[in-house]
């Protein structure tokens, strides 16, 4: 059950991150970068790149355990 879970939740984190990263696509093929390439988007960058290391991580753990 607590390896379903783990699953559960790496795929959740992964959907969000591909959402994130699908948006931020968008804008730039429309031209409107997020804050014109500013500090925002670092910040943006980091937190989707950080997504995908916990749902990584997440699914490492469920193969272990």
């Amino acid at each position: 059950m607590e390896k379903i879970a783990q699953l559960g939740a790496a795929a959740g984190l992964t959907a969000v991150g591909i959402a994130m990263v699908l948006y931020e696509s968008r804008r730039i093929k429309a031209k409107r970068p997020i804050a014109n390439g500013g500090d925002a988007v670092q910040l943006y960058w980091i937190g989707y790149l950080s997504l995908f290391v916990i749902a990584f991580t997440l699914i490492v753990a469920a193969i272990i355990r």
